[in-house]
């Protein structure tokens, strides 16, 4: 009798059927669903949407706690510098420019949040509330109740026990007056609106010629910063030149700096310059510089922005 002998060839086989039939039936069949998940747990366009939403309700309210709390649920180390990334990727995809501008203000008002500050806590450095008077009611009441007693007329005549004395007479005529008027006056609480307090323009604190060959021909380079010194990133820059004109945002090289950015110019061509609204305008040409040897070459500008 012949004794048949099997190979492990069977086993692998089978081991590789059942992670076929796994596969499709995990993927295909019965796939996982998710539902009510973390924010950070989100695939990377839905995370865009996400802070898109945050950035226009923060654009409409002004309320930079609740942005605040809603952008810490993505669980991002520098929330900043991925809203002003996906603000410069809406405008070079053709996005909605309302939404990468509101992407850009909320870049920049986070990073005017000083560095000590919790994410978490609430900042109130771009939004200011009308202050309320105290006291809801004010209780107006006349002096003190007068009182007027008249003084009794008394005319007392004696009566005499004779007849032919006249009869006495007695007359009493009290007029007591009570005068009490309290008024009770209700004063409402006034409206509670939060205002957004728009942050004050950029101005031009240094503009300096820049003739370095290996930085770049017709390099202009912005630095935006807030008051101590530190770049902002999300800040919107806009160029023009003759009927053309370009937006873009600081921040979007960090290596260089938060609030850094730059614009390649064209020779013999004149730039009007604007930082952010109601910013400076600042205009620009191409300048010409000159190696050591004589040698000519365009130069560019470095500009350095700040809150007067």
């Amino acid at each position: 009798m012949t004794r048949e002998t099997r190979g492990p060839w069977y086993l692998l086989t089978g081991v590789i059927l059942g992670f076929i039939a796994g596969l499709l039936y995990a993927w295909v069949i019965s796939p996982a669903e998710y539902t009510n998940t973390h924010p950070h747990a989100l695939r990377s366009d839905y995370k865009d949407a996400y802070r898109a939403a945050i950035a226009l309700a923060y654009s409409a309210t002004g309320d930079m706690t609740r942005a605040i709390a809603r952008l810490g649920l993505l669980n991002e180390q520098d929330p900043a510098s991925a809203l002003a990334e996906q603000s410069q990727r809406y405008l070079a995809e053709g996005y909605s420019y309302e939404t990468a501008l509101a992407l850009a203000r909320l870049s920049a008002a986070l990073g005017e949040v000083p560095a000590s500050a919790p994410r978490t806590a609430t900042s109130s450095l771009l939004l200011s509330e009308t202050p309320i008077s105290e006291g809801a009611a004010t209780l107006e009441t006349e002096p003190a109740p007068s009182e007027t007693v008249e003084t009794p007329n008394e005319t007392t005549t004696p009566e005499g026990t004779d007849e032919g004395l006249p009869t006495a007479t007695e007359t009493l005529s009290p007029t007591p007056t009570l005068t009490r008027t309290p008024i009770l006056t209700f004063t409402p609480l006034p409206t509670r609106t939060p205002t957004p307090t728009l942050a004050p323009p950029f101005v031009m604190r240094e503009q300096a010629l820049v003739c370095e060959p290996e930085i770049g021909d017709a390099l202009i380079q912005i630095i935006v910063q807030n008051n101590a010194g530190e770049g902002i990133p999300g800040v919107e820059i806009v160029i023009h030149w003759g009927e053309q004109e370009e937006h873009f945002f600081t921040g979007l090289k960090p290596e260089m700096g938060w609030g850094y950015a730059d614009f390649t110019m064209t020779p013999e061509t004149n730039y009007t310059l604007l930082i952010g609204e109601g910013g400076e305008a600042v205009s620009l040409f191409v300048p010409e510089c000159s190696g050591d040897q004589g040698e000519r070459y365009w130069g560019g500008w470095r500009l350095v922005f700040a809150h007067p």
